[in-house]
């Protein structure tokens, strides 16, 4: 298997101790959780404008769309591994090659309620702290990139290794 989960969150841990303290604008120690939250938010809803999901309804109001940013993927990927380190929810982020290939039996025909779904289950899992809705939105989120957008695991491992091992720079 191309991804490795297990060694993802062990090189993600380094960055879940060190990064609050390069901020300019350090946050309370209870905001981190929060932060976490907005920043895959925020990325999920760039991925949802460059996959081209959703329809912009203002006038004038024209965006220039790339292929799907399998950057900004794997940014997610780890957003949802520090989440699960600072929940202590880990054990629901290791997944084998059979755990995935199940996810493609559930094909999501409209991009746009796959994006609010992960939305909603994020939500969720922040304010009511369900855990279950957290693994739902994880296991919703490697479908959209592996079996939605298409995203090869080699190039998508090799993505997030590149980002993982920036902390140490």
């Amino acid at each position: 298997m191309e991804l490795d989960f297990a060694t993802y969150l062990r090189l993600a841990r380094a960055m879940f101790l060190t990064v609050p303290d390069e901020w300019e604008r350090p946050l309370k120690r209870d905001d981190l959780l929060l932060n976490d939250y907005l920043n895959l938010m925020q990325t999920l809803t760039s991925l949802s404008s460059q996959t081209e999901a959703i329809n912009f309804n203002l006038k004038g109001t024209k965006m220039i769309i790339s292929d799907p940013s399998k950057t900004l993927f794997a940014q997610g990927l780890i957003q949802f591994l520090l989440i699960s380190l600072k929940q202590q929810w880990t054990h629901l982020m290791v997944l084998e090659a059979e755990d995935l290939e199940k996810l493609r039996k559930f094909p999501q025909r409209n991009l746009n309620h796959q994006y609010m779904g992960l939305m909603t289950m994020l939500l969720n899992s922040y304010h009511q702290k369900r855990q279950s809705d957290f693994e739902h939105a994880w296991h919703s989120y490697l479908k959209l990139g592996l079996f939605e957008l298409n995203l090869e695991p080699v190039e998508l491992n090799e993505l997030v290794m590149q980002q993982l091992n920036q902390i140490d720079e």
